[in-house]
This record gives structure tokens, sequence and C-alpha cells, in this order.
């Protein structure tokens, strides 16, 4: 025989249904996965409900609320951050470490103990908010603990996974150190110190000493002459489409390798 009502049925199990606020009417009842779904709308709409709620009627006036799963991976999701405040976190996969999104906009190297740090204290601040209705056990000690911490964290590798094209220096995104720093340095010089020019040349020489200079400036450390030059040829023949050549004569008659048809631009970077 089906119950009747609530209280012919007073255990239910639910997970997270978004429910539209109608004006003149009271906002729905603060639960624990309303807390993290108004935060974290991304990893809701990714990976479903972030608990499995319990609700208990004791009678017609008293309802009781009790988280009683996670789901790991919306937690995983969430802890990638918010987009709304420009938050960010991932994991670059090709040096198997963690970056956040500082408030400058530049990615920096954190660790995995302060990822679970930062998971405590929003599970914390859950359990504070909660009206008196709801069962805070769970949210205060089972799921701040390392068992359930490092399992997030394990789940987050993979759902926040990024390769190495996220740190590439055609990405948007930028890092405080990496090697493509150097290329991303190239660009700059290809695009707003040189010029296309019939009669001009760019000897190796020349451009391997603008970099040099340009990166000493911005403390990025010495790369290798054979590097640059292999970089560059690529830069080159991309932007202006132009090959290196090995057969360019210098005031001595010797061949020396130079890039025919741009010229070297003085600039206010380069004479800093």
């Amino acid at each position: 025989m089906e119950p009747n009502n609530a209280l012919d049925c007073p255990h239910t199990l639910k997970l997270h249904t978004p429910k539209p606020i109608i004006p003149g009417e009271p906002e729905p009842a603060l639960t624990p996965n309303s807390w993290w779904v108004e935060r974290y709308p991304e990893a809701y709409h990714n990976h479903g409900s972030p608990f499995l709620e319990l609700t208990e009627q004791s009678d017609r006036f008293n309802t009781q609320i009790s988280p009683v799963t996670i789901n790991t991976d919306f937690m995983a999701g969430a802890l990638g951050g918010r987009r709304d405040l420009g938050h960010a976190i991932v994991y670059f996969e090709p040096e198997l470490a963690w970056y956040f999104k500082d408030s400058d906009g530049i990615f920096k190297v954190t660790t995995a103990d302060k990822l679970m740090n930062q998971f405590r204290a929003l599970m914390m601040k859950c359990a504070q908010d909660m009206p008196a209705n709801v069962h805070k056990l769970n949210l205060v000690h089972e799921w701040r603990g390392d068992r359930t911490c490092k399992a997030i964290l394990m789940r987050a590798k993979s759902i926040l996974a990024a390769d190495s094209s996220f740190f590439a220096a055609d990405s948007p995104h930028q890092r405080i150190r990496g090697p493509e720093l150097h290329e991303r340095l190239m660009r700059v010089l290809c695009e707003t110190m040189l010029q296309q020019c019939e009669n001009g040349c760019l000897t190796v020489t020349q451009a391997y000493g603008v970099f040099c200079r340009l990166a000493q400036q911005r403390q990025l450390g010495v790369l290798k002459r054979s590097f640059f030059r292999a970089t560059m040829q690529d830069l080159l023949k991309e932007a202006y489409g132009i090959s290196l050549r090995h057969d360019v004569p210098d005031a001595l008659g010797k061949h020396q390798q130079a890039w025919k048809g741009v010229r070297l631009v003085e600039s206010e970077t380069l004479a800093a």
C-alpha cells in the first residue's frame, strides 16, 4: 500500500533539483546541495548533485535534512574554481603538478596539501551556513578527513587535467615559469621588433643578441642558440614567409646565417 502523505513515508532520499524562485514566495530552504550548486553550477551541470540527502519529516512542521553520501566527481570539478570570480585550478599532466590562477591572471604552482585545505575550508563554511534542521556531522567531520580529501584530489587529476597545449606559446594561459616563455618572447620579437623590407637582412647573431637582452630583462634565463635558431626559423616562416639562408655574405664576404627580407627595428623595448 502506497503512503498517502509525507507522514506515512517520513524518510526520503533526494538528489539536488533546482527550484525556481517565484516572486512573492519564500526562497527554497537552504541545504548542502543548494549551497554547493549555487557556487559551482558548472560542476553540477557536468557531474550531478553534490550529495544524496536524507529528508526526514518528523511532523507537519519540522523536516530534518542529512547529507548521507558525497559525489566525488562534483567536488573534484568544484575544486577547479569559480569562473565568476576568475578562479581556476588545473592539473598540468606533463609536469604532474597543480597550478592555480592568481589575481594577476598568471598561473602559479600550488600543492596537493593546499588544495585539500581549501576543500576543508569550503566544507566547513557550508556547515556554518546551514540552518538548524540540517545534520552537520558529515560536513564537519567525515568529509573533511584525509580519506575523502585524497579521493577527491585523485579524481580531480583527470577531471581538471591539462595537456601540454594549455601553456603553449600561443595559448592565452600564462604561468610564472616555463620553457614556453622563451617562445612567447620570440613571438614578441617577430611581431613588434621586425619589419618587412625588400633589401633588409637579419642575421641569426643579431636576432639572438636582441633575444638574450630581452630575456635578461625578464629574468628568463639563457636559451641555447641552437634552440633559438630552430624556433625562429618556424616563426619567421609563419609570419613573413621567409626561410633561413646560409649564404648571406657579411662585410668581409664570409657566409653567415640570416633571413633576407626583414630588418630589425630599434624600439624603446630594445633600448631599455
